[in-house]
């Protein structure tokens, strides 16, 4: 590890040094474009006042009859945006980044002044507020910048999330815990409808993975939610990434490549014909490392993850039958790894093994946007999710003849469609009303050895259809007064245990003098779990009656914004699971709040599961951010909290992610260098530091005895492994040349190497327990040009 940091940073340094060489005394510019829209409707709002104020002279314009505005002539660098607009109230954007080879955008929404409230500017990238207007707390916006910006991202969502309150790093991969739910629980949406698990390497029923099929180049502001969800949300008991796309650009065709240790890309967007409103947004990456080995240079005997991904964005806009956009997002990865074929390299038993391990997944929607009047609009959404993860281990015999130890096949797919109707009943008053239905078709299938019956055991053997169904209506209104009450109910229907939840929701926000709000949300919600959870062992013909997993919720929230830039914010909150699929078995502690996947039904142990467990999870948050100005930003977050479930002996366990605290430090730091100032260096630091996971003693003399690890059932997660601690690095350097821009970025995971220990864990090879510990430094350089 330390010869791949030193590497990497040599690389970092003479690429500065190489690219640095371009000179050019011209004054660089650019174009900062993008709409104005009014935060409750979505229209685009015209003769607004747009300023850059951060340049002298200030350059002014106003927006047309569609909201758009368009300032050529702004010079490179970052740069304060301003909208004010009579009667709303006025927004600044502070950290706008205008570079050579791409034009800027920055939009923005207006939401109207409160007669109450002294008229101030409003900093929409402090604590940036979500998008979705039916959110009262809990929740906030990203950006693709920020995604870029934060160290040891990776320009991924997920893994920029655990620098927020409430968050805390799941695990070597981008798995997220959030208030202490199990990672699973996480819901992903995108275009305003669920999809599927978009990470590379990922387990069956897992909410992340290794690598993100996210390109963040793609994305648009985003919302993040870590409970207390609208009632427009379904199946989440916990967070939920509602992503965005932005559009191509409209006026010009640009393009972007890169090049990096984790993979290679490139981005192409711009209209469909010069002068038109349909625009094009592509993006396609493929493995470095399966590059390098294509090209002959690892050699075909190296254990090679390889993946690559593409996501797509086609939008086209109509005169009078709304806009039309098809999206999507999509990749397969796969990793193949050979047995020695010396025994006395076998060491471990993989070492005697075949592995093929294979998965891919994707999503791809149709939707359409009709606005009929200022008061009323609609949004219709067609899609089609699948995901197959596939897996085989052959383990060699003495004579070298492969024998099959294991075998899986888990495929899953979906048809969903998600209607929304909007109607504004007044200024103050917005109704937001809809229907959700999934089509799903599942085909799992799972073998593994078992010492104790000396043969291959069937776990899973399932094929069929199921359906969900899902109706919605919330009511949102704005009193006088700086109140804002949110209310709503959600009722779904799961066809396969024919079991409704009616689920209330309501929200509260109440803004006071000085810049201050407090806010109040209650609701409970459902989840369906991985279905190969509903159906292992039940037997090969038996179907599940298991319901989904219920939650109910109250969250209690403060802010105080300081100055248009520094904003503090804490909450309290109280988590009731209930209807929590359990074993069958009073002897078995098990329960679904405490696993990652579904891995565990390959325990000789598991049984049939019944919706009889319970949990809860309670703390509090505390963030201090401040957004980047005058070239520096930082978060400060600490979050105390308590992760409990009961299994059907009715016996209270601390769940794997009760870490009882996290702690972490978010800070970056960016200088204009060069003789004209035009080229950008950065530096930026986190530093994580969380209790320990929970885990259970094993029992030496079963795990033996069967050839797998095998817990105490009566003592689940009494014991708790090291204090985690992490510290990420980054330093990039942004270089604009005359048409085009360059960035460098070196970004460390875990700069110090640190080897967070897990617990312990049953070697069948050396048949002993040893530490389980996370890995130590992982390193990333990445090139990208845009022009």
């Amino acid at each position: 590890m330390k010869r791949i940091l030193y590497i990497t940073t040599m690389l970092f340094t003479l690429s500065l040094t190489g690219i640095a060489q371009i000179k050019d005394s011209t004054t660089f510019t650019q174009t900062i474009k993008g709409i104005i829209t009014d935060r409750a409707t979505g229209l685009g709002m015209p003769g607004v006042t747009i300023k850059v104020t951060s340049i002298n002279p200030i350059k002014t314009t106003l927006t047309d009859a569609n909201g758009a505005f368009k300032i050529s002539g702004v010079n490179v660098g970052r740069h304060v945006l301003e909208a004010s607009y009579t009667g709303y109230q006025t927004v600044s954007l502070s950290e706008v980044l205008v570079i050579t080879g791409k034009e800027a955008e920055a939009n923005i929404d207006l939401e109207p002044q409160k007669k109450q409230l002294n008229e101030v500017v409003v900093n929409a990238t402090s604590g940036r507020r979500p998008i979705n207007t039916m959110a009262t707390t809990s929740s906030r916006s990203f950006s693709p910048e920020e995604t870029n910006r934060y160290a040891g991202g990776f320009f991924d969502p997920a893994r920029m999330a655990q620098s927020f309150a409430g968050v805390v790093a799941g695990g070597d991969n981008n798995e997220i815990v959030v208030r202490g739910n199990s990672p699973k629980s996480l819901q992903w949406r995108l275009e305003g409808i669920e999809i599927i698990n978009p990470n590379h390497f990922s387990n069956e029923g897992a909410a992340g993975g290794n690598i993100s099929m996210l390109n963040s180049s793609i994305l648009g502001t985003s919302d993040f939610y870590t409970g207390a969800l609208p009632a427009e949300y379904n199946n989440a008991t916990s967070g939920v990434f509602d992503l965005k796309f932005r559009k191509g650009n409209t006026s010009k065709r640009e393009y972007s490549f890169s090049l990096g240790i984790l993979g290679a890309g490139a981005t192409l967007e711009g209209p469909f014909k010069k002068g038109g409103s349909a625009s094009y947004l592509i993006s396609y990456r493929y493995s470095s490392l399966g590059l390098l080995q294509q090209a002959g240079l690892l050699g075909e005997s190296s254990v090679v993850p390889k993946y690559q991904d593409l996501s797509f964005n086609f939008v086209f806009p109509t005169k009078g039958a709304g806009t039309f956009s098809l999206f999507g997002i999509g990749g397969i990865s796969n990793i193949d790894s050979k047995a020695k074929r010396d025994i006395k390299e076998w060491d471990e038993r993989d070492d005697a093994s075949d592995f093929n391990i294979k998965y891919g997944a994707g999503s791809v929607g149709l939707k359409h946007v009709f606005t009929a009047s200022p008061k009323l609009f609609f949004s219709n959404i067609v899609s089609y999710n699948t995901d197959r993860s596939h897996g085989s281990v052959d383990t060699l015999t003495q004579a070298f003849a492969p024998t099959l130890t294991q075998k899986s096949k888990y495929q899953n797919s979906a048809i969903r469609y998600a209607g929304t109707m909007n109607l504004l009943t007044g200024s103050s008053n917005h109704i937001r009303a809809g229907v959700n239905a999934g089509l799903l078709s599942y085909d799992l299938y799972a073998l593994q050895y078992k010492k104790e019956n000396q043969q291959l055991q069937q776990l899973l053997n399932q094929k069929g259809n199921a359906q969900t169904f899902d109706a919605y209506v919330e009511n949102k209104h704005d009193f006088d007064n700086g109140l804002t009450l949110n209310t709503g109910v959600h009722a779904n229907y799961f066809n396969l245990s024919k079991s409704w939840s009616i689920e209330s929701r309501a929200g509260l926000n109440y803004k006071l003098p000085a810049n201050q709000q407090l806010s109040l949300a209650a609701g409970t919600y459902s989840r369906l779990e991985s279905l190969s959870y509903y159906f292992a062992g039940n037997g090969a013909g038996n179907s599940s009656q298991l319901a989904p997993t219920k939650s109910a919720q109250i969250v209690a929230g403060y802010e105080k914004l300081f100055n248009s830039k520094l904003k503090f914010k804490t909450e309290v909150y109280y988590q009731h699971l209930y209807d929590v699929p359990v074993s069958i078995d009073p002897a078995n502690n098990f329960s679904l709040l405490n696993v990652l996947d579904n891995t565990n039904i390959g325990s000789s142990n598991f049984t049939q599961l019944v919706n009889k467990g319970t949990g809860k999870n309670y703390g509090i948050e505390l963030s201090l951010e401040k957004s980047l100005s005058k070239g520096y930003y930082f978060i400060v977050t600490t979050s105390l909290f308590d992760s409990k479930f009961k299994a059907l002996s009715g016996k209270e366990f601390n769940t794997a992610f009760n870490s009882r605290f996290a702690g972490n430090l978010v800070i970056g730091k960016e200088w204009a260098v060069s003789r004209d100032k035009k080229n950008l260096l950065g530096l930026n630091a986190k530093v994580i530091y969380a209790g320990g996971r929970k885990y259970s003693p094993i029992n030496l003399a079963e795990s033996l005895r069967l050839d797998e690890q095998v817990i105490d059932q009566s003592q689940v997660n009494t014991l708790t492994a090291d204090d985690y601690i992490r510290v990420d690095y980054s330093a990039s350097y942004r270089i604009n040349g005359k048409k085009a821009s360059h960035h460098i970025l070196l970004d460390i995971q875990n700069v110090l190497n640190k080897e967070n220990n897990i617990g312990l864990f049953y070697n069948p090879s050396k048949k002993i327990i040893e530490k389980q510990k996370w890995l130590g430094i992982i390193p990333a350089l990445t090139y990208r040009i845009e022009f």
